[in-house]
């Protein structure tokens, strides 16, 4: 069952300048959100779908949110692979792949630190045979702050599209689905951005699919989106489990 055989990876490391105002001094996943750092919505949720294992990739201010949940969150067991300076999206992903220990059979859910998202791993897992990996895509109605990526019948990803204001479509919701051969496909680099130095250039292999979202999808990484986020969940709005 894809619920007991799967490990999540949490990209902690960005460093928030947009939310710089905001975050008093503490990384964006750390950020209070109705009186919790922002981090436990998304433990919450994978616990919820079965998860126990959660690696997150830290760099920035890393102290705060090793002090504050160590290695254990309920049931969810939580490692930490440090980076000494930012290694970018895919560098960090490459690190976690390459540090910690995955069973060859084993699922693995990547997803951003910034970003909350309803999505059911079951159905991720179920879409992600026979793919290197799956993305979650989300259907908006402006692809403007995201780009947009095109989807063929056989839910092949086939391009990313630059951001243009006023396009509806379906963009990167940034959860994906893996597994530790992904390790192998990554460049041979120590710094570079997972979808702009490989997503971008995998596609040409056909290997990544996609898998759609009808969740709730939002992200925090800009002011304007974090207040909604906070409206959200202290009215009760958006429920999440806990």
């Amino acid at each position: 069952m894809a619920k007991s055989t799967t490990s999540a990876i949490i990209l902690c490391g960005g460093l928030g300048t947009r939310l710089s105002a905001i975050t008093n001094n503490k990384p964006k996943p750390m950020v209070d959100v109705a009186g919790v750092p922002f981090l436990e919505y998304q433990f919450n949720y994978l616990i919820a779908q079965g998860v126990t294992r959660a690696i997150l990739a830290v760099s920035h201010l890393k102290e705060c949110i090793i002090d504050h949940f160590g290695s254990q969150y309920k049931t969810l067991n939580i490692e930490y692979v440090s980076e000494d300076s930012p290694l970018g999206t895919g560098g960090a992903i490459k690190n976690v792949l390459s540090q910690a220990e995955f069973q060859p059979n084993e699922s693995i859910v990547i997803l951003n630190g910034d970003t909350f998202v309803e999505f059911s791993l079951q159905a991720l897992a179920k879409d992600s045979e026979d793919h290197l990996l799956v993305i979650a895509a989300k259907s908006v109605d402006d692809t403007a702050r995201y780009g947009k990526i095109t989807i063929d019948n056989s839910m092949i990803v086939t391009g990313f599209q630059e951001k243009k204001a006023g396009n509806q479509g379906y963009i990167n919701a940034g959860v994906y689905m893996t597994h530790s051969g992904l390790l192998a496909a990554l460049p041979d680099l120590e710094r570079f951005s997972f979808e702009e130095d490989f997503l971008h250039h995998e596609i040409a292999h056909r290997s990544i699919g996609a898998s759609f979202l009808d969740g709730f999808f939002i992200d925090i990484g800009i002011p304007e989106d974090y207040y909604a986020f906070c409206d959200l969940m202290g009215s009760g709005k958006i429920q999440c489990p806990s």
